[in-house]
């Protein structure tokens, strides 16, 4: 597992996800991506908010400058950490911190609402653990949004032609030295005593990004 550990965190160090923006992309971005608008609709009600994985942070530094009132943390283990903040700072965000730690060794005094760890965990070879130790530190009545690969939507990709739309994506897709993919019967099961609210959008409209799926979770009174 520390073997694979380490190549997913050189491959990333190597091949920064998203990739490089600027400043300037953040403010003038318009909810082009689903996903990214599905998740800012879903935090709505939320008030502090860790993006678990969040890359070069655009997530993050859309939403921390989207909703000025709210909380956010980013964390991420790669030196895409540095560009992250380099655009925090430049946009003048007070309401989000970046921490530069792995997430499978994650560990803070604080808890959250909402949780995103979108694209991120089927990438982790110890994933059970980690999400154990993220659902630690998530509120009674919180959300989970998690985006996860489906298997169907990484056979179609084998056989379809696919016209990425950056080499970004292209070589995190193609070149990824590990990834896991699961059914959305499989993610439920892995939030058993959760409340399944949504999830976006349908696997076989998506095999180009692997089936990618984001699924949003509300953890239930009774489950610690």
């Amino acid at each position: 597992i520390t073997h694979k550990s380490d190549q997913v965190k050189d491959f990333y160090n190597k091949h920064p996800f998203p990739g490089p923006y600027t400043a300037k992309s953040v403010k003038e971005y318009t909810g082009q991506n689903r996903y990214i608008s599905f998740i800012s609709d879903a935090i709505m009600h939320s008030r502090r908010v860790l993006d678990a994985g969040c890359g070069t942070g655009f997530i993050s530094n859309y939403l921390a400058k989207t909703y000025p009132t709210k909380n956010f943390t980013g964390v991420d283990f790669a030196d895409s950490m540095d560009h992250a903040v380099k655009i925090k700072d430049e946009l003048n965000l007070p309401n989000l911190k970046f921490i530069k730690q792995d997430l499978t060794r994650f560990e803070t005094q604080k808890s959250f609402d909402t949780i995103i760890c979108q694209g991120v965990l089927h990438h982790i070879p110890d994933y059970q653990q980690t999400l154990i130790r993220l659902k630690r530190i998530l509120d009674s009545k919180g959300l989970f949004i998690i985006g996860l690969y489906h298997p169907w939507g990484k056979t179609l990709q084998k056989w379809l032609p696919n016209n990425y739309h950056s080499q970004t994506l292209e070589v995190d897709q193609e070149d990824h030295p590990f990834e896991l993919s699961f059914s959305g019967n499989v993610v439920k099961k892995m939030f058993k005593g959760y409340k399944f609210i949504a999830s976006c959008p349908g696997v076989l409209f998506n095999w180009s990004n692997g089936g990618l799926t984001t699924y949003v979770f509300k953890k239930e009174e009774t489950n610690v």
